[in-house]
């Protein structure tokens, strides 16, 4: 293919990634397909046990095509690629200082894929196509640090190539090393029908993939380490973290398997996803949590289940959305208005009636009170709660 051809290829490719990724209410998988794409993503997610669908088909092509054609998809499909090179000719200077620095991409595969046989891949979520994925959910942005979020991979990218050139595609894209390494590995297979004898007696291919070998154990034993740790503090930190969307695998996992791609945030009607800001500590920056300050997670909707691509939220029916346990409510009467104006609000939005008025002998007065059987943790009586910023009504975490 000549060069010009290769470029419409790649511009309609943009385009058609870019009408996937666009909040058309009647595509809402149509994000979901555009990340399955990534080889990286999709060997990262089976590997950890996550999402498998049909569109785990793409990336598995794509990946079929890297063991015979070196980095196929980087040079005819990626759009971040496009854009990146698009960017390079800007006239800032820049400098080539990393000629000689080694492809650290390829341990990061390999570190993720550690991580991935004990369900935690420590950096799925520095896939290109989940940075650009995230870029597009600045149209549900609701406030100054969404936005913010919502755009931070894509920026970094294009200020790193806009200062280093390719130093990003060349040296740390996961996504560039997986077919790097898909590629390798199909022509050291090759190479195995032709071989070509060393001084020592063992062929070149043998050599390469000796040494190769150690280098993969190494990388792929850290990742474990890590993976190990990582899950560890996640369990730590399980009661005291936030809350997350319905469909939310353990906290000590979630953390790891979740892309921070921003496909739940932007398929909730509600707009009560929010990206972390550091409630969860490093390991949950910018992965999606729950608040309820104007909106609740409405009884008829099961969206945010039903986008994402890794499975850190499990795909979920509207009835066992419903059944899911976000966290429980719970009701401060030292803030409550019941007692100065008879305020119900919380007892009338409730949609699984959990709250009633109860008499309590001891302290002489009623309040209202939670039936933790009947609760999911929906938010409607916290989101109408009139007290103000301190709400009366608050949803908190429960144990897992």
């Amino acid at each position: 293919m000549t060069n010009k051809g290769r470029m419409y290829v790649r511009v309609g490719c943009f385009l058609l990634a870019t009408l996937l990724l666009l909040p058309f209410p009647f595509w809402m998988d149509g994000s979901r397909v555009f990340v399955h794409a990534s080889s990286f993503i999709t060997m990262g997610t089976i590997l950890a046990g996550g999402t498998i669908w049909v569109g785990s088909i793409l990336g598995l092509a794509f990946a079929a095509i890297a063991l015979v054609r070196k980095r196929w998809f980087c040079r005819h499909i990626c759009p971040v690629g496009l854009i990146l090179d698009t960017v390079s000719g800007t006239k800032l200077p820049v400098r080539i200082w990393w000629r000689r620095s080694p492809a650290i991409g390829k341990y990061i595969v390999f570190l993720t894929a550690g991580g991935a046989l004990l369900g935690y891949p420590l950096f799925l979520w520095m896939d290109p196509l989940a940075f650009l994925n995230n870029a597009f959910s600045v149209y549900g942005a609701t406030g100054v640090v969404s936005v913010l979020a919502s755009l931070s991979g894509m920026v970094v990218l294009l200020l790193l190539t806009m200062t280093s050139g390719d130093l990003w595609c060349a040296r740390i894209c996961p996504l560039g090393a997986t077919q790097d390494l898909l590629e390798n590995f199909g022509s050291f297979c090759r190479n195995l029908r032709k071989p070509k004898r060393t001084e020592s007696g063992e062929t070149a291919a043998q050599g390469n993939a000796v040494w190769a070998a150690r280098r993969m154990f190494l990388a792929v034993a850290a990742g474990l380490g890590s993976s190990l740790v990582a899950r560890k503090i996640g369990e730590a930190r399980s009661d005291r973290a936030p809350l997350r969307p319905p469909g939310a695998i353990r906290e000590d996992e979630f953390t790891g398997l979740c892309l921070r791609c921003g496909n739940c945030m932007r398929a909730c009607p509600s707009r009560i996803i929010h990206p972390d800001k550091g409630q969860s500590g490093v390991l949950g920056f910018l992965s999606p949590v729950v608040r309820f300050e104007r909106d609740y997670c409405r009884n008829d909707c099961n969206a945010c289940t039903a986008v994402c691509p890794s499975g850190a939220l499990q795909g979920l029916s509207l009835e066992q959305k419903n059944r899911y346990v976000i966290g429980k409510a719970s009701v401060d009467p030292s803030l409550c208005l019941w007692g100065v104006s008879e305020c119900q609000a919380c007892i009338g939005s409730c949609p699984y009636e959990a709250i009633k008025i109860q008499w309590y002998e001891e302290a002489y007065e009623s309040f209202p009170t939670v039936d933790p059987s009947k609760c999911n943790g929906c938010g409607a009586c916290e989101a109408v709660c009139p007290t103000g910023d301190l709400k009366a009504v608050k949803v908190s975490k429960t144990k897992d």
